[in-house]
């Protein structure tokens, strides 16, 4: 057998091995950590040192500029505005690609253990939903429980409250829709898959449990090197940034309750509110920081149980005390409206409404205002795949011994009926209080020509920028069929500008219990906040400290830094920084969004290796040269001290020469296989897909120039201004051209893969492309029983 050494990476021929030959399907690396991960030891504190260094580095330098520079905001909100105008459809398209891939993935896999095969699961049922819940939504239930079906209903041009025919009863009955759409499937789809992926690497093959880890059927030996490294960091700075976000969200509805609760004064200047709102952000990570510090078993289990069965008795209390019977008729007529609509919705990108005045926006004022779709499903999405690290480790660091079958149960089916139950309960009683609010003010207008006559008047606290609120009379002369329940008063309109108090005017409603369950929910809201903080600083932890348990003092510095990050930016831009934190998360989804479409491919990769449906290492044909080997080797010599081997000159040269003539190296690739087929393509032929080859690259240089220039010089014709359109159908034409070329080695070298990868491999990274085709050649194909075979299905 022949082993063919590029750089750090091995490559294995397909020659079977002996007993002792067999190589691991996983390669280590060359750190001291696990497979070999690079890792400092300082007493008995483990971490990567390179992970660790750089992601604090990263956040407060983030920081810095946040509080330094007074323009962060409005940049912040450029980028996010930017991402969302560009890549709606790939937000929108990706999120049904993996609802889709679940089904497969189940028929298939389905009984596969996160674990070994006699492994039982570590919690039970009850306690592993818990805190499955508490992690993946937490504050969010409060603080949009009440206000976010009002808002798509009654706020906020949408293509449903804005289509011009729509009655009062189909905009609520839109507004609930719109609501689960956005917490129900969707959201839990990128979090179960995260989980599972890490889930099954980490305790089923025994890599460790880091996010780096989901990509190791992909990447190789490249996940444990500098590549992995940047993953984890940027996984690290994302989940940060993410809960910092969650802190500031969360200490705002906190201080809007201690408000109205008569604890704090009613009459806070913006100061007085960012001052209070650090001391409570200070105080719930101590609070988070002791629950670490409890660890997972004692104080991450006890809260999230705790604040779910807080949840639980609030959902309850509103089932009983409000119309029971509307709320089960809510409930049943919006799940058949949601499921006969939910494709509609998962499709829709608002593509017309999106479009600017001048440049297509329609003409007659109804559809969605074009900002909204950037502001709520894209701002979801980006949120949920920002958090999929943070909630998918978590998971899976909860999910082991359970089988793939039943962590799609518990997280996907389970949560999204919860989160039904939770807004349709909480949406329809804050529509009917909304309802009967505006009710009482006409009332009194026609009745004693005073809409204000029924007016509540309270000594507590409540903002100018909230709806009014009625006392609702027992009785009401010459109104026919009126029945009422005057114990569920008073009732409060709805005010766009105080939507995080709404839940508050909601609480306050029954039989005179608002104190005592606006005190409950800002109990459950702490709760909601520790079991975020706690849990997130959990996963970071696991990450810094390369998937191990990390050391007492690893997991206070953590937590007390999404504390201190989130402290320092209320407190030099107040929520305006908060803002540019929540752009950030949601602009550090896109490449997450990409990430998570390899990830797909690598966990069905590693499922069908272990399914025994693709041939283990030992006895497959891979690529001699990986796509992360030859030149992008170098960082990793560099950061190993020279315990990586130097790649080949041969394959630096080779990428060298691609950059700059892929046509030639093309031609020298094709020629090279035309010795070992039988049909090879003529000389001719071989000259023309070259020479093409290269002309469409030049062409794309040309074209990308010409282009340039003519932006530069604005007085020359508008013509050239678009030569650019011309240059990326030369390259998109060329990366199609060498993708046509790599197929066939790899058909004719019977190697793992599929069309669609040998697209995006050109389209991307075309110079390493070439150079792996180039090295391919150097070695005869080895005759295989069975070729492999791609098909759409493999593609998954």
């Amino acid at each position: 057998r022949i082993k063919v050494v590029h750089g750090c990476f091995l490559a294995i021929s397909s020659h079977f091995p002996t007993a002792m030959e067999e190589v691991e399907e996983y390669e280590k690396g060359y750190g001291k950590g696990p497979y070999g991960t690079r890792e400092v030891s300082l007493c008995s504190i483990r971490f990567n040192p390179t992970v660790s260094a750089l992601a604090a580095l990263c956040l407060w330098g983030f920081v810095a500029y946040a509080v330094l520079d007074e323009n962060s905001s409005t940049v912040f909100s450029a980028w996010m505005s930017w991402v969302t105008d560009k890549f709606t459809w790939f937000y929108i398209i990706s999120q049904d690609y993996w609802l889709l891939y679940l089904f497969p993935l189940v028929y298939y896999y389905g009984d596969m253990k996160l674990g070994k095969d006699d492994e039982e699961p570590e919690y039970g049922d009850l306690t592993y939903l818990a805190m499955v819940w508490c992690a993946g939504v937490a504050i969010g239930l409060i603080f949009y429980g009440a206000s976010e079906p009002m808002i798509h209903a009654m706020n906020g041009k949408n293509r449903y409250n804005n289509d011009g025919y729509s009655n009062e009863n189909q905009r609520a009955q839109y507004g609930l829709h719109i609501t689960m759409f956005h917490w129900g499937f969707m959201a839990w789809i990128v979090y179960c898959l995260t989980a599972i992926t890490m889930g099954f690497l980490a305790y089923r093959k025994g890599l460790p449990l880091c996010f780096r880890t989901t990509l190791a059927p992909v990447l190789g030996k490249a996940t444990w090197g500098w590549l992995g490294d940047l993953l984890d960091i940027v996984t690290i700075v994302t989940i940060v940034a993410g809960l910092t976000t969650s802190l500031g969200i969360g200490a705002k509805q906190i201080v809007e309750g201690c408000r109205r609760l008569g604890f704090l004064p009613e009459k806070l200047d913006e100061d007085q509110l960012t001052q209070t709102a650090c001391w409570i952000i200070g105080i719930i990570t101590m609070c988070a920081t002791a629950s670490v510090v409890a660890g997972l078993d004692v104080g991450i289990k006890s809260v999230s149980y705790v604040a779910f069965m807080l949840g639980n008795f609030l959902i309850l209390v509103v089932f009983c005390l409000d119309e029971t019977w509307y709320i089960l008729n809510v409930l049943v007529s919006s799940l058949g409206f949601h499921l006969q609509h939910i494709i509609e919705i998962s499709f829709d990108t608002d593509a017309f409404a999106q479009l600017r005045p001048g440049n297509g926006q329609p003409n007659d004022g109804l559809g969605a205002d074009p900002s909204w779709m950037n502001g709520w499903t894209i701002f979801y999405w980006g949120w949920w795949i920002a958090w999929a690290p943070f909630v998918g480790t978590f998971m899976a660091r909860v999910s082991r011994g359970r089988t793939i079958k039943q962590v799609v149960l518990y997280t996907l089916t389970i949560p999204c009926g919860y989160a039904f139950l939770w807004f349709g309960t909480f949406g329809a009683a804050a529509i009917r209080m909304d309802r009967r609010a505006t009710f009482l003010a006409e009332i009194g207008l026609k009745m004693h020509n005073n809409s204000n006559y029924f007016l509540h008047t309270s000594a507590g606290f409540r903002p100018n920028t909230a709806g009014n609120c009625y006392n609702v009379p027992a009785t009401l002369p010459n109104v026919t069929d009126y029945a009422v329940n005057p114990y569920v008063t008073p009732v409060c309109n709805f005010a766009g500008a105080d939507s995080n108090g709404f839940w508050f005017d909601l609480m306050n409603q029954y039989y005179g219990m608002g104190t005592f369950l606006t005190f409950v929910s800002i109990v459950t809201t702490v709760l909601y906040f520790v079991t975020s903080s706690d849990s997130g600083s959990l996963v970071v932890d696991l990450i810094a400290a390369n998937g191990r348990e990390a050391h007492v003092s690893q997991r206070v510095f953590w937590a007390v830094t999404e504390g201190a990050v989130a402290v320092a930016t209320v407190a030099s831009g107040g929520f305006d920084s908060l803002s540019g934190l929540q752009a950030v998360s949601i602009v550090m989804g896109l490449p997450f969004t990409f990430i998570l479409m390899i990830m797909c491919t690598s966990l069905w990769r590693a499922l069908k290796i272990e399914a025994g449906d693709m041939p283990n290492i030992n006895r497959r044909t891979d690529w001699t040269l990986p796509l992360y080997g030859g030149i992008f080797d170098l960082p990793e010599v560099l950061l190993t001290c020279g315990r990586c081997p130097l790649p080949s000159r041969k394959s630096i040269i080779d990428f060298l020469g691609a950059l700059v003539v892929p046509g030639y190296v093309l031609y020298q690739a094709m020629t090279g296989l035309s010795k070992h087929q039988q049909e090879p393509l003529t000389f001719w032929a071989r000259a023309i897909l070259g020479a093409v080859t290269q002309f469409l690259f030049m062409g794309f240089i040309g074209f990308q120039t010409a282009s340039a220039t003519y932006w530069w010089m604005v007085d020359q014709d508008v013509v050239g201004h678009g030569l650019w359109a011309f240059a990326w159908i030369c390259y998109i034409s060329m990366a199609g051209f060498l993708a046509f070329g790599r197929h066939q080695i790899r058909r004719a070298y019977s190697i793992e893969g599929s069309g669609m990868e040998d697209f995006w491999s050109s389209l991307l990274l075309y110079p390493q492309a070439l150079a792996q085709m180039v090295s391919q050649i150097a070695s005869d194909p080895i005759a295989r029983a069975k070729a492999v075979e791609d098909s759409a299905f493999d593609g998954l």
